[in-house]
């Protein structure tokens, strides 16, 4: 029953994921990421030896911290991919002030 739950959350992550990519809330570099993760969820809810087996494999004693390092990786990863973008429209949003305060003094001057 519990799949079941995890099958409908996963379907209804990437339903709301494509509706933002075609709303333009949503960048394409950010929708692949949501995606992975569902696609992988779908997988671990698919086959649920997955999980243990890939914990085990890498040395984890519990599956639970195996998904705790990959939960925190991820929202690791996510915080820089915004932090790169934040930097980035600050950068764009500081010359566009500057390319807007020139053409204040050039219509002024003429004034």
């Amino acid at each position: 029953m519990t799949w079941i739950l995890g099958l409908i959350a996963v379907v209804f992550l990437v339903i709301l994921v494509f509706i933002n990519i075609r709303k333009g809330f949503l960048k394409e570099k950010y929708a692949v990421l949501w995606l992975t993760v569902s696609i992988l969820s779908i997988f671990a809810i698919a086959i649920p030896q997955f999980i243990p087996f890939l914990a085990t494999n890498l040395g984890f004693t519990l599956p639970a911290n195996f998904l705790f390092v990959v939960t925190v990786g991820t929202a690791l990863f996510l915080t820089f991919l915004l932090s790169t973008d934040i930097s980035k429209k600050q950068k764009q949003l500081e010359k566009l002030a500057s390319e807007i305060a020139i053409l204040k003094n050039q219509i002024n001057k003429k004034s």
